[in-house]
């Protein structure tokens, strides 16, 4: 590929690539002396030069008007490589790193080891979301959450991964943000499996069983994931322990899942065994069937679902029947913004619209309307960073 490519051209669009900070300078800050304060890439050049990407020529210049070399785009290219990159960053960075890998490596720069050193750099990301939640006849809810997250490279068999998260803060609050370390655990892998210790995601049946955190031993192999820990869910204090499984596996083009949960009580005998199934498939281009079967047996309720989802417009439609009992302590029934109680029953529609707002950003919309239960309806919006 062979592009006259302007040094200006490509400060500034490395510059909105890497979004680098720039605090407040003086004037004076300027490194290169033919690049003018009032120039229109004044602002593009002195970010990168901030950040070490740029560097200019040795008698204080930046030389803008001259046509880059190969070469000189590499030695960028290989100064952007050794920064702490989120994804998006990363994901540019690597796109250029093989395009000029030849160069590269003639300047005695090992992508391989860059990318290395990259990989051994600990990870920075986060996710933020907005909920709104009405209820026929009810007062409306609204909250917010932040969280934040750090995976890291211990060795070449072993990570770490944590989170902070604010909590769910209601809108109508005044300082009740809670900043908690929401998970927190290390992973590896032995004797062929992939193990998790340590609080960590739990999500069984879709999120219906379970979706929250939990302190835990995981561990998968291929189709097969097997946890064992305790909850520490308030709004359960009795359900202390709990053991889940679930398998993943294609049968007859339809992705099957079986799930398994049994929470163990040690303050009393109202222990829960729950198990069943889910099935997806593809109906016609662009239309997705599913649906989902749950028993308890101790209480011998159910849980049925099934629905389609057409997947260019980002509608699902859906008909639940729950019967009382079914509902565990860390579903994300349970979680919602309208949540439903262990002794809920509910039958009938649920339709749900996701809409990207932008990239890493999502809007998703969803109505119930249930017997026994007054028509409901909420909104979420959720960014990643």
């Amino acid at each position: 590929m062979k592009k006259r490519l302007l040094k200006t051209a490509i400060a500034t669009a490395m510059t909105v690539a890497f979004a680098v900070p720039v605090f407040a300078a003086p004037a004076a800050a300027n490194p290169f002396t033919d690049v003018p304060a009032k120039h229109w890439s004044y602002d593009a050049v002195n970010k990168l030069a901030q950040a070490g990407i740029v560097d200019g020529y040795g008698d204080g210049t930046f030389r803008g008007d001259k046509t880059m070399t190969r070469y000189e785009m590499a030695t960028i290219v290989a100064k952007a490589m050794t920064k702490n990159l989120n994804a998006d960053q990363k994901e540019v960075t690597d796109k250029l790193a093989k395009e000029f890998g030849t160069e590269l490596n003639s300047l005695g720069v090992k992508v391989a080891g860059l990318e290395n050193k990259i990989d051994n750099m600990v990870k920075v990301s986060g996710d933020a979301r907005a909920r709104y939640g009405s209820i026929e006849n009810e007062q409306d809810k609204a909250d917010f959450r932040a969280r934040i997250g750090f995976d890291g490279k211990i060795n070449d068999n072993m990570k770490f991964s944590a989170r902070l998260t604010s909590g769910n803060v209601s809108h109508d609050a005044v300082n009740t943000a809670n900043v908690r370390l929401d998970t927190a655990n290390v992973s590896f892998n032995a004797l062929g499996l992939n193990n998790t210790i340590g609080r960590q995601d739990v999500k069984l049946g879709s999120g219906f069983l379970a979706d929250t955190q939990m302190n835990a031993v995981s561990t998968k192999m291929g189709g097969l994931k097997l946890v064992y820990g305790n909850w520490s869910n308030a709004a359960a204090t009795t359900k202390d322990r709990a053991f889940g499984a679930e398998y993943k596996t294609d049968i007859l083009g339809a992705k099957v899942t079986a799930n398994y949960l049994k929470n163990e009580s040690i303050l009393d005998s109202a222990d829960q065994e729950i198990y069943g199934a889910s099935a997806s498939f593809g109906l016609i281009k662009g239309v997705t069937a599913n649906a989902e079967y749950f028993k308890d047996n101790d209480t011998d309720a159910t849980a049925t679902s099934y629905g389609v989802k057409f997947d260019k417009l980002g509608l699902s439609v859906a008909h639940r029947d729950v019967e009382a009992g079914m509902i565990t302590n860390y579903s994300n029934l349970t979680s919602d913004i309208q949540t439903f109680g262990h002794a809920d029953s509910f039958k009938g529609m649920e339709y749900q619209l996701d809409r990207n707002l932008g990239k890493n950003a999502v809007m998703t919309v969803k109505h119930q309307d249930f017997d026994n239960q007054n028509a409901r309806t909420s909104a979420y919006v959720n960014v990643k960073f």
